[in-house]
């Protein structure tokens, strides 16, 4: 089965494009094709809590549900927030939801090059 890894670099300015990535990887995962999530540049703000909370599409789909279903649903995929984007906006890992842990380009370049994965990117 094809799986798609997404690359999501838009923040809270850009809610409603947010909000789709999340909504997509679930659609995603609801099908069992979600090889995980890297969020970089302003949207690694989108995995503080109280970030997500308030990020919603224009249509009022939530952010947060889409990420609160992801949490509970897809467990044991790769979730990550890009290190030296958070170092660079100060977000530590204490500011960060338990679903989400700091990675790599690297890391996400080794899901990106197996067999059956593509990359969606928001």
């Amino acid at each position: 089965m094809q799986k798609v890894f997404f690359l999501v670099s838009c923040g809270p300015d850009e809610q409603s494009k947010a909000t789709r990535a999340f909504q997509f990887a679930k659609l995603a995962a609801e099908r069992g094709a979600l090889a995980g999530m890297l969020l970089v540049d302003d949207a690694v703000y989108l995995a503080k809590p109280e970030i997500a909370e308030r990020v919603r599409a224009v249509t009022g789909d939530s952010l947060a549900d889409h990420a609160g279903w992801l949490r509970e649903k897809a467990k044991g995929l790769p979730f990550y927030v890009c290190t030296p984007c958070c170092h660079a906006r100060g977000v530590t890992t204490e500011d960060l939801d338990p679903m989400w842990a700091l990675g790599t380009g690297g890391q996400t370049m080794d899901l990106l090059v197996q067999d059956g994965v593509s990359c969606l990117s928001f």
